[in-house]
């Protein structure tokens, strides 16, 4: 099946792929970035039908990558989909993860897996990135799963720096030292009591309504969508905005252009899309999108 597809070439300044596997997700965050803005992704599985394990290899595989670039598997959180195991062995990409670390993910999975090169890039950072949630999973359980499982893969302890939880961040961070275990923070990001928290390139764009008729952006990072769609940005798939989809990963004839693209949705932007922040080479100063305003007359 492969062989009929050609290649979908990825520029190589681009700084990763976001590979959405599934929507599907074990916890219910009131404050999970996916659902800003009144849209209801996470678990919302009326926009189609993702797409099989076949499919993602067969998808994946077609995508040409610049060198040191990752597809990153989230979602919802990739463990959920069934096929999840056989796409890590057979996906001929380096692959990072970002997961909550559902019950089916052990030592054994691992180590039965015929290759871990996925998860052996060069980078200053675990590659696994286990993100932990105050009221959804316990981190005092979280912490020794993950040491065990560092046994064998690149991965360590993620905990979004929520401003209602100050207090936990020090317990964590003894707990995983204690372990040994890589432990950082993230940064919160969207509105809590009135104030928007993170860093933004662009602070009109994260307002929550449309703040301009029409601007022209490029983005740096591919968000695929679980049914295989390709987007602009984060945004157009949180919001499932199939017309304004850039390609198929299934789509023999797909290819994808470096170019600025209109929006009309400026403000309803994700957060993750204009903020500052590392590349994936944990360089500061990185924003995913460019955009270019209309002049004012």
């Amino acid at each position: 099946m492969l062989n009929q597809f050609k290649n979908i070439e990825i520029p190589c300044h681009y700084d990763y792929v976001g590979v959405y596997l599934t929507n599907r997700c074990f916890l219910s965050c009131d404050y999970c970035i996916t659902n800003h803005n009144d849209v209801q992704f996470i678990n919302n599985l009326s926009h189609g039908k993702e797409l099989s394990e076949d499919q993602w290899i067969t998808g994946l595989n077609r995508l040409k990558l610049g060198s040191g670039i990752p597809l990153t598997l989230q979602g919802g959180d990739p463990f959920l989909h069934p096929g999840v195991w056989m796409i890590l062995e057979s996906v001929r990409h380096p692959m990072d993860i970002l997961t909550a670390l559902p019950r089916n993910v052990t030592l054994k999975k691992f180590k039965s897996l015929s290759t871990l090169k996925w998860n052996k890039r060069t980078a200053p950072y675990p590659t696994i990135r286990v993100s932990y949630h105050k009221g959804e999973n316990d981190y005092r359980k979280l912490i020794p799963r993950i040491a065990e499982l560092q046994e064998v893969v690149s991965i360590g302890l993620y905990h979004i720096d929520h401003p209602a939880y100050p207090q936990e961040t020090e317990k964590i961070r003894v707990l995983a030292d204690q372990y040994k275990i890589e432990f950082r923070l993230k940064e919160y990001l969207g509105w809590y009591k009135g104030k928007m928290y993170g860093t933004y390139l662009y602070p009109d764009a994260v307002q929550g309504r449309v703040m301009e008729d029409e601007v022209l952006c490029k983005n740096t990072v591919v968000p695929i969508g679980p049914t295989g769609h390709l987007y602009r940005c984060h945004s157009d798939l949180y919001h499932q905005r199939l017309d304004c989809s850039i390609g198929h990963l299934l789509n023999p004839d797909a290819t994808f252009s470096d170019q600025y693209r209109p929006c009309n949705f400026y403000g309803m932007c994700s957060e993750c899309d204009v903020k500052i922040k590392t590349d994936h080479l944990q360089a500061y100063g990185y924003t995913s999108v460019d955009i270019q305003f209309a002049e004012k007359t």
